[in-house]
């Protein structure tokens, strides 16, 4: 872990087979690139003694994790999962049009030392492995009516939606849209005109330096907590269509209008069937595969080098 701590800081790669799974290997490269993003975070949190400790359990994690990878791809090449070069090709462009260009995507493959042929090898096999726990373990999963009420009364306050506002806000900031002396005289000009009827988003268009100014002053629905103490204390207390006095803050002056209340409530379990069934699904599906995972190494060839 010494000489991993040692690589990670010097960008050094080593290339050597580590684990063999069946016919296919890990490389010590492959481990140590995966280990970097725990390095990254753990190296300024922890002394060396607690540094090395915290990548040996990452790694032991790691390592598990490619060996379960290896056995499901092991298994899919055994039973011949045949995966479309459009498939792959699909992957490709996705990645291209995440990294905006298709001179980033290069230099990235150049960083990563990884050529254009091994991330298409790795793209196919990822596909091949989904396939195959799609086939082995998706198609066997059932979610019953059971399921979804027993999820939902053992987790009733998952589905809790807290008391919400619709806002529209104007801030007169101190010294960014106007001189920070004359700040609170606008801050009352504006005040004194929505009193007589004047239109708060025109007035947010014109005059306001907070969020969604340009929409007339619109920050969509916020919830307790989403504010400033000072700030939720007096739009809490608004009735609809309600505008509140000056509230002064760090920021500047704020004047708020309530669009819409909707108080706290729990979502029925019609609402939230949807959510219910993608994480049930998930359990399920994790559990499975674990299950099946062990099946696969009870005939497995591991070798540690």
């Amino acid at each position: 872990m010494i000489l991993a701590a040692a690589r990670f800081s010097h960008g050094e790669v080593v290339d050597k087979i580590a684990i063999v799974v069946n016919d296919e290997i890990i490389t010590e490269s492959e481990i140590t690139r995966a280990l970097h993003p725990a390095y990254e975070k753990y190296k300024g949190l922890y002394s060396q003694d607690k540094l090395l400790a915290k990548l040996e359990e990452a790694k032991q994690n790691i390592v598990q994790q490619f060996i379960n990878d290896r056995l499901i791809l092991s298994e899919a090449k055994k039973l011949n999962i045949e995966i479309d070069d459009k498939e792959v090709d699909k992957r490709i462009d996705d990645l291209i049009k995440r990294l905006g260009s298709k001179e980033a995507f290069e230099r990235t493959l150049f960083e990563q030392r990884i050529t254009i042929k091994d991330l298409k090898t790795r793209y196919r096999e990822q596909l091949m492995t989904r396939r195959l726990i799609d086939q082995k373990v998706g198609a066997n999963i059932v979610i019953t009516p059971i399921d979804i009420t027993n999820y939902y009364n053992k987790n009733t306050a998952e589905f809790s939606q807290p008391e919400e506002v619709k806002l529209k806000n104007i801030l007169i900031s101190l010294g960014s849209n106007t001189d920070s002396k004359k700040a609170p005289e606008l801050a009352m000009e504006i005040s004194r005109r929505l009193k007589e009827g004047c239109d708060f988003a025109g007035l947010a268009k014109v005059y306001s330096a907070g969020p969604g100014a340009s929409e007339g002053g619109d920050m969509g629905y916020v919830k307790k907590g989403d504010l400033m103490p000072e700030i939720e204390k007096v739009v809490f207390n608004l009735k609809e269509g309600e505008t509140s006095d000056i509230i002064q803050t760090g920021l500047g002056y704020h004047i708020f209008k309530i669009e819409e209340k909707k108080p706290a409530r729990t979502l029925t379990i019609s609402e939230a069937r949807r959510d219910i069934e993608e994480t049930v699904f998930r359990e399920k599906i994790n559990q499975k595969i674990k299950g099946w995972v062990e099946s696969l190494k009870k005939n497995a060839y591991i070798a540690f080098k």
